[in-house]
């Protein structure tokens, strides 16, 4: 089923370098920033990076929405001199096309923008109809099987956040923790996890992948069993 799932992603995919010459390169990603499937004319351009910028550019959209009262964004474009990069935001997916300028001859992005979300919607559905890619994400997971974990946010190694639970202040915990990671990394380039003990509480900072940072806040009277609780699951998900 998931061979399948994927090979069905991947056709629509394709679809998406066809919409217009400029299309050099189409990723689907999970919310949190994991590349699912990817397809390029080009292969100069890392799909993992393009997933985890996109993950929090979306995440950062939202809360700038918030505070302006209006609802989140359902695509964004990131404009630079050589190209531009489209992000379709699904429930759970999000579709990211890099166009290059140099092939537009002065396209119109928002004439083809339908398009481009009516197939971010199809795959959108095509993976949420398996059990297998429509798993809860990392937070998600964790706070269901860990109770006592109230607090816990993903983030990128640059310190932005892809998604938290028990924060309201988001960016500037994402930003403290990824600032505290990145010092740890003077010691050594392939730091794995840093932990901040105090009377009440462990801070556990591990890194999930050479691009993203998972925080989570262990309280109670045995935090260290609730942080290898943590861990056991990040295993089983790697």
């Amino acid at each position: 089923m998931a061979d399948a799932t994927l090979s069905e992603v991947a056709t629509l995919l394709e679809e998406t370098l066809k919409v217009h010459r400029s299309v050099k390169k189409a990723v689907l990603s999970t919310k949190e920033g994991v590349v699912v499937a990817a397809v390029s004319r080009e292969g100069d351009v890392d799909s993992r990076v393009l997933a985890t910028v996109s993950a929090a550019l979306i995440w950062g959209s939202v809360s700038t929405l918030g505070h302006l009262n209006e609802q989140g964004p359902t695509y964004l474009v990131h404009s630079t001199g050589i190209e531009r990069v489209l992000v379709v935001v699904q429930p759970h997916y999000q579709l990211v096309v890099v166009l290059s300028r140099a092939d537009d001859a002065g396209l119109d992005l928002e004439h083809l923008v339908p398009t481009f979300q009516s197939l971010a919607t199809r795959m959108e559905l095509v993976m949420r109809s398996t059990s297998t890619f429509g798993k809860q994400t990392i937070l998600g997971t964790i706070v269901e099987s860990i109770p006592e974990v109230t607090q816990a946010i993903l983030l990128t190694a640059e310190g932005l956040p892809l998604g938290s639970v028990g924060f309201k202040d988001e960016i500037e915990v994402a930003g403290l923790i990824g600032s505290l990671f990145a010092n740890g990394l003077t010691y050594s380039r392939v730091t794995e996890t840093i932990t901040v003990d105090s009377e009440n509480m462990k801070l556990v900072i591990t890194r999930v992948d050479e691009n993203r940072l998972l925080a989570v806040a262990c309280r109670g009277p045995r935090p260290g069993e609730i942080a290898q609780k943590v861990r056991l699951i990040l295993d089983g998900a790697a």
